[in-house]
């Protein structure tokens, strides 16, 4: 699916599984706001693509999904809250993550 495609899809449906070849693509079409290496399942990032926020992250079994939220503010949200879960998953073995490098 070319880049035009991922763009019409995402802004059809909330969220959408891609390709792992597909990625690359879409990642060259839209303004990479913020990444994060989640250090538990790969990247989480937050794109803007035309008018749309979206959140681009990584399954723990691999699989890669775009989710467009509301705003800006929502993606900030979603990402944060999801950081804070990966690093929760690191309680009681005296492990940090530092995702903001």
């Amino acid at each position: 699916m070319g880049a035009r495609a991922l763009i019409a899809e995402i802004e059809e449906r909330a969220i959408i599984a891609l390709d792992r070849e597909e990625l690359p693509e879409l990642l060259e079409t839209a303004e990479v706001i913020r990444a994060d290496d989640t250090c538990v399942a790969g990247w989480i990032r937050i794109l803007r693509i035309n008018d749309h926020f979206t959140v681009q992250e990584q399954t723990p079994d691999g699989e890669i999904l775009v989710r467009r939220l509301i705003s800006r503010e929502a993606t900030e949200r979603f990402v944060e809250d999801r950081l804070k879960n990966y690093e929760r998953m690191w309680d009681g073995c005296s492990c940090t993550i530092d995702s903001h490098n």
